[in-house]
Parts: C-alpha cells; sequence; structure tokens
C-alpha cells in the first residue's frame, strides 16, 4: 500500500531537488509504480523516489551501495545521483529520498517472461551473486535452520487451523481457502518427519533478496535493469533460484514448472556459482517448506474480503505446494543427473 507522500505539492519538490542537489526542475509528474511515491522530472530525465517510513536512510544506503557495486561489474542496474553533500540519500521530513537517472522502458507483471526471457534472468541472476562476493559490506543472514525446525512447523500448523476456524462456511471463496489450508495442513504434518539436517550444507550466498519479474524494467524484450535490492541478505541460494523461477516464466504461472525450463534456468546459473549436490537436492524442498508455513495471501484476505488480488496469490501459493509437494524427488533426481 502506497502511503500519502510527505510532499505538499509539486512546488515543494521543484524546491527540495534544487535545496539538495542543485538541479534546475521545471516539470514534476508522478509515477503509478510500486509501492513507493515515485516522480519523473524535467519529462523523465530523473526520477525521484521517495521510500515508504519503514525504511531507514541506512537501509537504502545499504542498496545504493550494492547496487553501485554491481554497475562496476556491467551489471544493469539504475544510475544514482549524488547530493551537493556528495551523499546519494537523504533524510527528509523522516523519510528517504533518492534521485537517480530515468531508466526508459516497461516492466512485466509476473509469470509474463518468455522462455528467452526466463533464461536472460538466470545469466543475469548467476552474475549479480557472483558479484556480490566481493562486496565490502556485511549483509543480514536468514537463520535457515528456523525454516525446517520442528516449532517452526508446530507453529505453521497452529497458524492455519486459527485461520481455518475464521472461516464463514456459507461463503464459497472461504470454503475454497478451507480446502487449501487443510491440504497444506497434510503437507505440513507429513513433512515435519522429513530429516532436513543436511539442509546446513546448503551454499550461502549474498543475494538480491527479492529477485523476481517485477524487478526488471524491460526495452525492446530485453531486460535494461535490475532494480530493488532493500531485501539483500545473505541466505541460501537454493532457494532465491528456484522461487525466482517459479514467479518469471509464463508457464509456470499456474504453479507448476516446466522441468525442462526450470534445469535450464539452474544449469545456466550454474555457470556463474557452482551447486553442490546439497543445493540440488534440497532445492525444491527448502521453498516447499518455506510457502506451506507462511499464510500470506490468505490471512490478508479473510482479514479484508476486498482484496482478491491476495485470494488469488493465496491460490498460486497453493498451486506451487501441491505441485512441489508431488514432484520434489523428481526434481531433485533430475537436477542432481543433469549438473552433479
Amino acid at each position: 500500500m502506497i502511503e500519502e507522500t510527505i510532499f505538499n505539492n509539486n512546488e515543494e519538490i521543484i524546491k527540495f531537488v534544487k535545496d539538495y542537489y542543485g538541479l534546475d526542475i521545471t516539470n514534476v509528474d508522478k509515477i503509478n509504480r510500486g509501492s513507493a511515491n515515485i516522480y519523473s522530472l524535467n519529462d523523465n530525465t530523473y526520477v525521484l523516489k521517495e521510500f515508504q517510513s519503514k525504511y531507514t536512510l541506512d537501509e537504502i544506503e545499504k542498496e545504493i551501495t550494492i547496487i553501485n557495486h554491481l554497475k562496476k561489474d556491467s551489471i544493469p542496474v539504475p544510475t544514482y545521483i549524488k547530493t551537493i553533500d556528495n551523499n546519494y540519500a537523504v533524510l527528509y521530513k523522516e523519510r528517504v529520498i533518492i534521485i537517480q537517472e530515468y531508466i526508459d522502458g516497461y516492466t512485466l507483471e509476473s509469470n509474463e517472461g518468455n522462455l528467452k526471457q526466463t533464461l536472460e534472468c538466470a545469466d543475469i541472476y548467476g552474475r549479480i551473486v557472483k558479484s556480490l562476493e566481493t562486496l565490502s559490506i556485511e549483509l543480514p543472514s536468514s537463520d535457515i535452520k528456523n525454516w525446517y525446525s520442528i516449532s517452526t512447523f508446530d507453529e505453521a500448523i497452529t497458524k492455519h487451523k486459527d485461520l481455518i476456524s475464521m472461516l464463514d462456511e456459507s461463503d464459497k471463496n472461504d470454503l475454497k481457502i478451507k480446502k487449501n489450508l487443510e491440504e497444506k495442513l497434510t503437507m505440513l504434518e507429513d513433512l515435519k518427519n522429513k530429516d532436513f539436517s543436511n539442509m546446513e550444507k546448503l551454499t550461502v550466498k549474498n543475494t538480491h533478496g527479492d529477485y523476481n519479474l517485477l524487478q526488471f524494467i524491460y526495452k525492446n524484450g530485453k531486460v535494461k535493469a535490475v532494480i530493488d535490492f532493500v531485501s539483500a541478505c545473505k541466505m541460501p541460494i537454493s532457494w532465491e533460484l528456484i522461487r525466482s523461477y517459479s514467479y518469471i516464466d509464463s508457464e509456470a504461472k499456474n504453479g507448476e514448472f516446466n522441468l525442462d525450463h526450470f534445469v535450464e534456468y539452474v544449469k545456466i546459473f550454474n555457470n556463474y556459482i557452482s551447486l553442490n549436490k546439497y543445493d540440488l537436492e534440497f532445492m525444491p524442498y527448502i521453498y516447499l517448506v518455506q510457502i506451506l508455513a507462511s499464510t500470506y495471501g490468505y490471512k490478508q484476505y479473510i482479514k479484508d474480503h476486498k482484496k482478491l488480488s491476495l485470494l488469488e496469490f493465496g491460490y498460486l501459493r497453493t498451486n506451487i505446494c501441491r505441485y512441489l509437494y508431488k514432484n520434489a524427488e523428481n526434481i531433485s533426481n533430475r537436477l542432481i543427473k543433469e549438473l552433479d
């Protein structure tokens, strides 16, 4: 949800840009994209971005450091403009503001990537992770042990049961949600007994943190820039690899993978970062466990029945769970056969 802007009018934006950046701006236009307040300056010469209040100056400066690092390795990323004081970000009225060069292009929705675009994303992702191996700053780490602990499974089971108790069985959507949540409960109870101890041997790397089709700006069918590194962190690379594929390939839009496409996606990434046997074996399981434990989509819809997009997202993630639960072993064996 987009928060109300801190700027009273366009004149205040023009004055802000002059005072902090020394740039003469003659016109300002609002851009309706993403969850931030974004403005085009001087007919798409620059873009001003006002981040949501939840983001701190340190977090945005971390993102800028990452992007400037990637730019040195020729990764297509935004170009930031420095302030008069030689900074890349400004804290103004308790919100973080940045200005970057305008990127001419367009965005795609989730699962709108054709095969060529899907494989291009795998190549860029490999280059990003390879580049981030030499990043000078320490990124926050995800505690993988918490993903598959017994307590995590128990908490997830309780959350799903609590949601079921809130449903109205006279509502057709709620009835479908109930069926899906009960199916997820069955999967959680079964996987709770699986030995995940070898997940500690997964390859952990610096990564984007939210790599998917919504983070790309396209021009003539090719990626012109990768954006939004504010979620960058250190985590098992196999998780983001499979997650990113699931939200890019048009043939995975219903939650089921084109396994040939997915294997090729992993192979291209593997040209940059060598995956070990445990990465290949547990790749479908680490993603399955994570989305099985989550109630995102359903929980938000139950609280506000007007948000049908969240309901559809809940359905999609349940479809992914069904597919991975049924095919995880086959996916693991195929990956090991072709890459190990």
